[in-house]
């Protein structure tokens, strides 16, 4: 524990059940920017997430009182919700002054911004925005107009080709992230019903997956059409079955991400009735030599 200036005191723990008893009530108050803490949160808690021995997580407070958190399950970057100015510049100082390494940050997007700003101040090197993203979220799915296939959830079968098609997902849209896991993630994912498998003539076309609810939220993703197979509605309609199956799972809302450079991926989830909630960025850092 290290107390910053400003009057804000972090703490880091590495307790799960310990960061939930303390920074759940904050995190409960905006579900949306905090879905990625929350899912992971509660996946580990359950131990329906592994635990890796490095994982942190992080809350901010000010005259003992939570105003801020943050997650770092390696190799994933750091996250970070919706924060006020000032907080994400304190976690900075707090990670820096510990030595840990962050190879990036992914979050609300001013939160984002101010952590990578301070970072560079303060330890050297050079960042670099990966991708601009938008939280879209909705209640009750408006069903597409497709009339050839139909969804059903993945299952051992069909291990092999999600686990390919994972890996097609992450070689377009995140090349620069780790593909570590990848297969593990996959077969957790299967086991618990989360992915979703659009089926046109007699052979799988797309794949969506939602992740249980976290506060009433539950989010969807990723969403992977091959190449072969696009310009179809597949995507559309799966995603909307993956909406549909978390919110019977008692969500009561339905968050996902897009890649705001994808203008046809923005207007398909608007198509399904998904609304704006904030914009993200994603950021790599680099040390300095």
């Amino acid at each position: 524990m290290l107390t910053v200036p400003d009057g804000l005191e972090v703490r880091i723990l590495g307790d799960a059940r310990q960061f939930a008893e303390l920074a759940g009530p904050w995190l409960s108050r905006d579900p949306f920017s905090t879905t990625g803490i929350g899912v992971q949160l509660d996946g580990v808690i359950s131990g329906s997430i592994p635990a890796g021995p490095d994982d942190i997580w992080v809350a901010v407070l000010e005259r003992k009182r939570v105003v801020g958190a943050a997650m770092h399950p390696p190799p994933r970057h750091l996250f970070l919700p919706r924060l006020s100015p000032g907080v994400p510049s304190q976690v900075a100082l707090w990670l820096a002054g510990t030595g840990r390494s962050i190879p990036g940050v992914f979050g609300a997007a001013m939160a984002a911004r101010e952590f990578v700003e301070t970072w560079i101040e303060r330890m050297g090197g050079s960042s670099s925005l990966r991708m601009r993203q938008r939280m879209y979220r909705v209640e009750k799915v408006t069903r597409p107009a497709i009339t050839s296939g139909h969804a059903q959830t993945a299952g051992a079968d069909e291990r092999d080709l999600v686990v390919e098609w994972f890996e097609g997902f992450h070689a377009e849209a995140t090349p620069y992230r780790t593909s570590e896991g990848l297969a593990a993630t996959v077969e957790r994912r299967i086991a618990a019903a989360e992915l979703w498998l659009w089926w046109d003539r007699g052979r799988p076309v797309s794949v969506a997956g939602h992740h249980p609810p976290a506060a009433g939220v539950a989010r969807v993703g990723p969403v992977y059409t091959p190449p072969a197979h696009r310009r179809h509605g597949y995507a559309t309609a799966v995603t909307a079955s993956a909406t549909e199956a978390a919110l019977g799972m008692g969500a009561r809302h339905v968050v996902l991400y897009t890649d705001l450079a994808n203008p046809t991926a923005n207007s398909i989830y608007q198509a399904l009735g998904f609304m704006p909630d904030h914009d993200a960025e994603e950021w790599s850092l680099m040390p300095a030599s």
